[in-house]
């Protein structure tokens, strides 16, 4: 979108405030996203790819505008403006702030005050490793490499005693700020699952990598568990699943590594799934 076209929609949509400026933003591998100056104001503009499918990671707006709605005044996403499904176009208010940096316990609070959201009708996600491990099975058969891991033994384990309101991609690309102003964004790929599967998506290996950010610490992963202190099943519960998660991951990363058109982002995923491998196989990890 060029200047003229944000400014003739923010007129039209009564948002306009006042002179506009542009800037394009990081928007992830795939959406347009714009931070656009109306005056006082301060938005995103986010213009969506086409909707995927077969993939970990889908691509739904309609999701994505739910989402917002369902999480507001939770002080754990920003603020929905507006959605127009037939221009694939969402506008919220910008979150100042970097990704991520630092500051394990944060996250912990902040998906601790994302429970309170309420689950229902977002699609459902695998709950126990059978599940998992399936979705890494289907992956890995579309790569031309072998997975060069060991494939971990499924195990009994019962559904979480709620389902809860999942991001599914949260690495720190995808955290902005810091404190109590830390915020998830990009939730185009929210689902009805386990809080473990949220906790291993921001302490695993890959998804650190994958936004550009060294794999956690020992000590940042003790220190994101204290938060959590008064929860000893989900810590359980997460040493269970992590495994399978973690070739899961390792799967979408191989392939990913093998069909991204760029050079330095098929190297990124190799990286990634490497480490993937390693954090699966670790039995102290986190």
């Amino acid at each position: 979108m060029n200047e003229a076209d944000v400014e003739r929609f923010l007129k039209d949509k009564g948002l306009w405030q006042g002179p506009i400026t542009l800037r394009a933003l990081k928007g992830g591998y795939l959406n347009e996203v714009l931070s656009v100056t109306t005056g006082p104001a301060r938005l995103v503009f986010k213009r969506f790819a086409p909707e995927t499918s077969g993939t970990l990671f889908p691509n739904s707006p309609t999701d994505e505008a739910r989402a917002l709605e369902r999480l507001a005044g939770l002080d754990v996403a920003p603020r929905l403006v507006g959605f127009w499904a037939d221009l694939s176009l969402m506008v919220y208010d910008y979150v100042e702030g970097r990704p991520w940096q630092s500051g394990t316990a944060d996250v912990a609070r902040l998906l601790l005050r994302k429970e309170a959201a309420n689950a229902v009708g977002f699609r459902p996600v695998p709950l126990d490793p059978a599940g998992i491990l399936a979705e890494g099975d289907a992956l890995f058969a579309r790569c031309t490499a072998p997975p060069l891991g060991r494939r971990p033994a499924p195990c009994d384990l019962p559904p979480p005693s709620r389902l809860s309101l999942v991001h599914t991609d949260l690495g720190p690309g995808n955290l902005i700020g810091h404190g109590p102003g830390l915020r998830i964004i990009d939730w185009q790929c929210p689902a009805a699952g386990d809080l473990a599967e949220d906790i291993y998506s921001f302490l695993s290996p890959a998804f650190q990598i994958l936004s550009e950010h060294a794999p956690l610490t020992p000590a940042e992963g003790a220190e994101f568990w204290t938060v959590f202190a008064n929860r000893p099943e989900l810590h359980a519960r997460y040493t269970v699943l992590r495994p399978f998660y973690a070739w899961r991951m390792a799967a979408y990363c191989l392939w990913r590594s093998e069909t991204r058109p760029e050079p330095e982002i098929r190297a990124r995923y190799a990286t990634a799934f490497a480490a993937e491998l390693a954090h699966m196989d670790s039995h102290d990890a986190d």
